[in-house]
């Protein structure tokens, strides 16, 4: 099943929530991020983060990701991202981020 909320798509599956981030992710849609990952948690489902297509994301769309991973530590709900743009990558290396979000398979 799909969904949006804002400019995010979310597919729901039996046993995942999927949410595909834009190709910008500023200021400017922070909050509607904030608000799909309240509507990921709230299914209780593995949350997979598709951010493959990532141009451009800045720091206020990093600390939602860092808090809503965060969130499902707590909630023993697994966060995971298979697909990373390289300008996601160099925008977690630049604030220290990147052993937070970045396995030992997107680095191969």
């Amino acid at each position: 099943m799909e969904n949006n909320v804002g400019i995010f798509k979310l597919t729901d599956s039996e046993n995942e929530i999927q949410l595909d981030m834009a190709p910008v992710m500023d200021l400017t849609v922070a909050e509607d991020l904030r608000l799909s990952f309240l509507d990921c948690l709230s299914h209780g489902k593995t949350i997979k983060i598709m951010a493959g297509d990532v141009d451009r994301i800045t720091t206020p769309c990093l600390q939602v990701l860092f808090a809503m991973k965060a969130k499902t530590i707590e909630q023993n709900i697994d966060f995971i991202i298979p697909t990373i743009s390289e300008a996601f990558q160099k925008a977690l290396k630049e604030v220290g981020l990147t052993d937070q979000f970045i396995t030992s398979e997107h680095n191969e």
